[in-house]
């Protein structure tokens, strides 16, 4: 089996990582001949740092799209030569759509995220325009394709009004490589919080219950992963800049995984993550109930739903003042994802998906 993959961003963009390239060791495995084309390679911090100025996000989007169309490009020549082609998160421009409606190879479309809609709350008039461009071409890259791989039931039904097929994966997680740490034998407690600059606004719906939980328990403090800059006005803050190379370690050193989020059409259609992070290394987690978060935590077993600020700082005191409840709703979360989220369960159901659509396509 023959398969092209047709990347968004590179091995350290979440998405990419997690949905093609931790495939690709199994399906070689089983035999398969995998190629990965990307539109935007990996460079530290770019989608952040361009959107301090428009000029500089107008440039790194006029440059972005050039990229994709040289993707778009290869892709097509090198479709006729594969079994198969999953394309994962990029949507081509409309003239390339046109010619890889002529190819006979079955095409995929992969996505986590609720990209036909947009996370961009602020309007200008470049939002406005990637606002318009993802609302018309992810329904016409889901027209192209055969089938539909999603992160949660309500990307499935957005979906499914596009392309015939859908499958929804969650995740998954590698827990081989995700694993809870040594035990710690210390006094304080460790909140942690790991993603982006994009994401840490959600932080400021849980400030005020961060902030009473810090003068009732001096010895509380707060880790954040992914967002040097981060500040919290009277709690003791770690903000420190993601690396790869020590996500795991970063992890091992909180004592409970917080998830605030809104509840709006974004978030709704966010992949769970974080969460799976979390409880792949045995932490309890405190999480918005929005979207997948429902799913993936069963409320009282892996963790805590908070929707109310008061919620957020009755469920943070049980939690800090209990180790045993925290040992527990870790152990049960790090088990979770074993059986359902992990990847050694599903790139068998994956590679089976890719399997029948090839077998499906002659």
């Amino acid at each position: 089996m023959r398969i092209l993959f047709v990347t968004q961003y590179g091995v350290l963009a979440a998405s990419s990582r997690t949905r093609v390239f931790q495939y690709l060791p199994y399906l070689k495995g089983l035999g398969a001949e995998c190629r990965v084309l990307t539109a935007i390679p990996d460079i530290a911090g770019s989608q952040l740092q361009v959107t301090a100025q428009a000029w500089r996000k107008l440039l790194y989007y006029g440059w972005a799209s050039w990229r994709t169309l040289l993707c778009g490009l290869r892709a097509f020549w090198h479709a006729g030569n594969s079994d198969l082609v999953l394309i994962q998160k990029v949507i081509l421009p409309q003239p390339l759509r046109f010619f890889f409606r002529l190819l006979t190879t079955p095409l995929i479309y992969d996505f986590d995220d609720a990209i036909f809609t947009t996370e961009v709350r602020r309007q200008t008039w470049l939002s406005a325009w990637k606002e318009r461009r993802n609302s018309v071409g992810v329904p016409a890259m889901l027209r192209l394709c055969k089938l539909a791989v999603v992160e949660n039931e309500y990307n499935a039904e957005f979906a499914a009004h596009h392309c015939p097929q859908t499958a929804q994966i969650t995740g998954p997680i590698d827990t081989d490589h995700y694993h809870p740490g040594p035990a710690k034998h210390r006094r304080d407690v460790v909140l942690g919080w790991i993603g982006s600059a994009s994401t840490l606004p959600y932080l400021d719906l849980i400030r005020e219950p961060l902030k009473q939980l810090a003068q009732r328990f001096p010895d509380v403090r707060l880790c954040i992963v992914g967002a040097e800059q981060a500040a919290i006005d009277g709690i003791e803050i770690e903000a420190k800049a993601w690396r790869l190379e020590d996500e795991v370690a970063d992890l091992q050193g909180f004592d409970i995984g917080l998830m605030p989020m809104p509840d709006d059409p974004w978030t709704r259609g966010k992949g769970g993550y974080k969460l799976l992070q979390y409880m792949a290394t045995g932490l309890p987690v405190l999480t918005s109930p929005v979207g997948i978060n429902q799913q993936i935590v069963e409320d009282g077993c892996q963790g805590f739903w908070a929707s109310t600020s008061a919620e957020w700082l009755a469920r943070l005191e049980e939690l800090v003042t209990d180790e045993a409840l925290r040992r527990r709703m870790g152990q049960e979360g790090r088990r979770r994802v074993e059986e359902v989220y992990a990847l050694n369960v599903q790139q068998i159901r994956f590679a089976q998906l890719l399997q029948t659509l090839v077998e499906e396509g002659g």
